[in-house]
C-alpha cells in the first residue's frame, strides 16, 4: 500500500496525476505525507534528477560517486552506505542529508536544492511531515508504541527498502548505461555507441 501511495504522490510531482495544478499539490502531499516523504522537498529534487540523469556530477540521486568524493567520505559513511542491508534504508538518510559531495536537506527551505520561490512550498511541505511524525507520536502514546510498530512501522520500512531496491535497479540495471560529464552532447554521443553496439 505505501508503494501505490508513493507511485501515486510520484505522478502528483510530475503534474501527470491530474491536468489541476493545485489538485496535484493536495493529493501529492496528502499522499507522500502519509509515507514520510516532504513532497515538495523532494519533487523539486525530482525534477532536478530527470534533467539532469546520468549526469555524475549534476544529477541528484542514484549517481556514481567519483574516487575523490569517497576518499572525503569519513569511514562511518562509507561502511554504512556500501554494506547491505544499509542501502536498502537509504532513502529517508537522503532526503534528511542528500547523496554523499553534496550538501542540503529536502526539509531546510534554504538548502541549495531550492530557488527563492521554492522555499515557502518546502516548509509546506515539512510542515506536513512533521505534523505527520507529531500524529504518530499520539498514536503509539494513545495506542502503544508496538502496535503503531506494527501497523505503520514495519510497512514503512519494508516501502522504503522496495523503493530503493526498484529505483536502484531501473537506473542502474543494465552495464551500458551511460554515465557522464559536461555537456548534454557527451550523454548523446555515449547513447547512439551504446545502441550501436560498440
Amino acid at each position: 500500500m505505501f508503494w501505490a501511495l508513493f507511485v501515486l504522490g510520484h505522478d502528483c510531482g510530475h503534474g501527470s496525476f491530474s491536468d489541476s495544478g493545485t489538485l496535484n499539490s493536495v493529493v501529492g502531499h496528502l499522499l507522500h505525507t502519509f509515507i514520510l516523504v516532504p513532497y515538495n522537498g523532494w519533487r523539486i529534487s525530482h525534477r532536478t534528477h530527470h534533467q539532469n540523469h546520468g549526469h555524475i556530477e549534476k544529477d541528484e540521486s542514484w549517481h556514481p560517486i567519483t574516487e575523490k568524493v569517497y576518499q572525503k567520505l569519513e569511514p562511518r559513511t562509507k561502511t554504512l552506505r556500501f554494506s547491505v542491508p544499509f542501502p536498502l534504508l537509504a532513502f529517508p538518510v537522503y532526503l534528511w542529508y542528500r547523496s554523499p559531495g553534496k550538501e542540503g536537506s529536502h526539509f531546510n527551505p534554504s538548502s541549495d536544492l531550492f530557488t527563492p520561490k521554492e522555499r515557502r512550498d518546502v516548509i509546506i511541505s515539512t510542515t506536513c511531515w512533521f505534523t505527520m511524525i507529531a500524529l504518530l507520536i499520539g498514536m503509539a502514546c494513545v495506542f502503544g508504541l508496538v502496535p503503531v510498530l506494527k501497523l505503520y512501522g514495519v510497512p514503512y520500512i519494508v516501502n522504503v527498502m522496495w523503493l530503493d531496491l526498484v529505483t536502484y535497479l531501473h537506473h542502474h540495471g543494465h552495464q551500458d548505461l551511460p554515465w557522464y560529464r559536461g555537456e548534454v552532447l557527451a550523454c548523446c554521443i555515449n547513447l547512439l555507441q551504446v545502441y550501436r553496439g560498440r
